[in-house]
């Protein structure tokens, strides 16, 4: 076994991952909360609280104090999601009890102080307008306000302006103490740890065994209807370029079949050798970026396909997006074509099991999402191994179907035109 995975009595998750080789630690606390868990009214409010931790906790009252790990050499970051939300480090091997410290310190006990949130409504503020001056971004905001409707998967993780102007510090401190409990909690260790072990789980235990066991709040289910709102339309001047992606409702993190769309993802649109790039940038010049992917989340997934594209190749790009995905439902990929996607994923895992952080991520993530099925990096290996050209086929003519499919489109297109290449679609 790669890892170590436990439950402390509260219901805690802790995993730790020796990793021989490396003079450095990854120290993260996830926390399985995130946009998706917010009503309206506080739309915004986990990332929000994300940025206040970092401006007091009870054992480092300021901001300087809760960065001076960077003084000891380490790489300091937090982030939040629409499922989740993490405090980590990567710091060298022999100050690991300092990295822990620290992030126990952001997760569970943020002041939230009065001045720093009056400043810090600015801050966010400029960070939402940052978004709203990339139209790829816009584009995938809007797609994902298409494929789920209304769940609070489709409020955006930035928040809206109004909420972020106006939120009073009660609220974030109520949520903190529904969120932030032990049930929703992950503590993560990876790197040059195996000599230290056994004083790293009494610490764990000391900082973290004490809370009491609570679950917190879920997420709102998501209805498996699907809204009848073919396409979005945001009309923005973009330097004369068209923004679309093109996405379905996805694959949960439980989901077998997770594994042939990677393989698909990675044939379609993954890299310069990808099918998409080949076809629509290469031998067609219509874009110059295009690319697939997507998110697996506890309960459902998004995929989807982006290409930005000058405005007179709109409609020809989806049509030509829409072709190869087509093709894909009536066509087995060759032995060479579906080794080669393999492999390209294969690399990548190979690749990320050197990093500390990746291994963080990789470990943690499941343990928030799937601690019951927990995999090591060769069982996820064994399992794309496995996917067939036919799994591939299959999976396409399953997921990828123009009544499920949803538009998300940025630039000052003609409403006439996208309602055209839909019925070219359909």
């Amino acid at each position: 076994m790669s890892y170590e995975f436990y439950k402390l009595d509260n219901g805690v998750r802790v995993v730790l991952i020796p990793m021989p080789g490396v003079e450095s630690v990854a120290v993260g606390t996830y926390v399985k909360t995130g946009s998706r868990y917010e009503t309206v009214s506080i739309n915004g409010l986990s990332h929000f609280l994300e940025h206040m931790v970092f401006k007091g906790t009870k054992k480092f009252p300021s901001h300087e104090q809760t960065s001076y790990l960077e003084g000891l050499g380490a790489i300091q970051n937090a982030w939040t999601d629409v499922d989740a939300t993490a405090y980590w480090c990567k710091i060298v091997a022999d100050r690991w009890k300092e990295g822990l410290e620290m992030v126990k310190e952001l997760a569970l006990y943020p002041l939230f102080p009065a001045a720093d949130l009056e400043i810090e409504r600015g801050v966010i503020v400029e960070e939402i307008n940052r978004k709203d001056d990339r139209p790829d971004e816009l584009a995938g905001e809007q797609l994902q306000k298409l494929v789920f409707a209304d769940n609070p998967l489709a409020m955006t993780v930035l928040g809206d302006v109004k909420v972020i102007k106006t939120v009073p510090r009660e609220e974030f401190v109520q949520y903190h103490q529904n969120q932030y409990v032990s049930g929703r909690l992950v503590v993560v260790l990876a790197g040059k740890i195996g000599s230290n072990k056994p004083e790293i789980s009494k610490l764990i235990q000391d900082y973290f065994g004490g809370l009491p066991k609570t679950q917190g709040n879920n997420f709102d289910v998501l209805n498996e209807q699907i809204d009848n709102k073919r396409y979005g339309l945001y009309k923005k001047k973009t330097a004369d370029q068209v923004h679309f992606e093109m996405g379905w409702r996805g694959l949960s993190v439980k989901d077998e079949r997770r594994f042939p769309l990677a393989i698909l993802t990675s044939y379609l649109g993954e890299g310069l050798s990808s099918r998409l790039f080949t076809e629509l940038r290469e031998k067609r010049g219509l874009c110059y970026e295009v690319h697939a992917g997507g998110s697996n989340m506890e309960d459902t997934g998004l995929w989807s396909v982006y290409a930005g594209v000058g405005q007179a190749k709109f409609a020809q790009a989806v049509e030509a997006v829409w072709g190869e995905i087509k093709r894909l439902q009536s066509y087995s990929l060759t032995e060479k074509e579906l080794v080669a996607a393999k492999e390209k994923i294969r690399g990548k895992v190979v690749f990320a099991k050197e990093n500390p952080i990746h291994q963080m991520e990789f470990y943690a993530r499941q343990a928030l999402d799937r601690p019951e099925q927990m995999m090591d990096y060769d069982m996820v290996i064994d399992s794309l191994m496995r996917v067939s050209a036919s799994d591939i086929k299959d999976l396409a003519g399953e997921l990828l179907l123009s009544e499920t499919m949803k538009l998300s489109v940025v630039g000052e297109v003609k409403e006439q035109e996208v309602e055209k290449v839909i019925e070219l679609i359909k």
